[in-house]
């Protein structure tokens, strides 16, 4: 079985707040999938049903194909994350996963020091809690993850509030992770960015509903280069371009601005065009749309430009 993920039209409602719509979603096998929407899209509420923290109102969630009672065993081989962990302070790494170690019954003992090299803690054996880095605290809370030996992690934010040097070793961790440990790994964070570094596939989720669904190469195509150009009459360049390209995609912008999404191979084309028919074309230049762009053009309300 090589979905590990499946949902079934789950849906969460608090009161008359449906925060999470009817939704099917899977992970499979392998993938490093970005869950990628704004505070109150719904993603810590999917999370928290997939872990058991909260109840669906409706729908029904597979893990590893299994559902119904069947679930509660397969969500041993699940690693969650989904708030920080709360380490005791005064514990060094190893007493802190001795504690968790007992009260998740895992019975190898050597399980601990294997986690903590996995993560790039072993040499901290006298370092407390309270010493730690973020980085390294996160880290800590990725080793507790694997404690159990997890063939999927479902993390939330793991690289909220680190510094630059800290996401990097999050996104090398969890790489090798995936690579190595043939762990899938399903992730959410604001640092888009930093996801595009990461994943092998984006899920876009507004307002409980998942409104795209792109594997990286299918995101390099949609976020590919796109022609910006400012003129002295942007009535004038829309009515141009609609007349000479039938399935023309352009944005009216700001500052007389028009991005053009489609055709970036005939901009010689498009520019005598314009010139051709009396507009002024102050920058005609080609750019490629990033992430951050691609994100806030799904999910920001769409307000018409004018």
């Amino acid at each position: 079985m090589n979905t590990i993920i499946q949902t079934y039209q789950l849906s969460k409602k608090f009161k008359e707040d449906e925060v999470l719509k009817p939704l099917d979603f899977s992970l499979n096998k392998g993938e490093i999938c970005a869950l990628i929407g704004k505070n109150g899209a719904g993603k810590s509420t999917l999370f928290k049903i997939l872990s058991g923290q909260l109840m669906p109102s409706t729908g029904e969630i597979q893990l590893f194909g299994k559902s119904g009672k069947e679930i509660e065993h397969e969500k041993k081989r699940m690693g969650f994350m989904i708030e920080t962990p709360t380490f005791f302070p005064d514990f060094t790494a190893v007493q802190n996963l001795e504690y968790f170690r007992i009260q998740r019954g895992v019975v190898d003992k050597k399980r601990i020091y294997e986690v903590l090299k996995i993560v790039g803690l072993a040499n901290e054996k006298k370092k407390r809690f309270k010493d730690y880095s973020m980085g390294m605290k996160q880290r800590l809370g990725i080793a507790l993850c694997l404690l159990s030996n997890p063939d999927c992690l479902v993390l939330d934010e793991p690289i909220n509030g680190l510094d630059v040097e800290g996401i990097m070793e999050i996104r090398k961790l969890l790489m090798k992770l995936n690579q190595e440990k043939q762990i899938t790994i399903l992730i959410s964070s604001h640092i888009l960015t930093e996801l595009k570094l990461l994943a092998t596939r984006f899920v876009f989720i507004k307002d409980g509903v998942i409104v795209e669904d792109l594997s990286k190469e299918a995101l390099e195509e949609k976020s590919r280069k796109h022609i910006l150009l400012t003129v002295d009459d942007t009535v004038k360049v829309a009515q141009l371009l609609e007349r000479a390209y039938a399935d023309i995609q352009f944005k009216v912008l700001p500052n007389q601005v028009i991005s053009i999404q489609n055709h970036v191979e005939s901009s010689g084309d498009i520019n005598r065009l314009l010139v051709d028919n009396g507009v002024t074309v102050k920058e005609f230049r080609i750019e490629a749309l990033n992430l951050e762009e691609y994100f806030l053009g799904l999910v920001e309300e769409g307000h018409k430009n004018d």
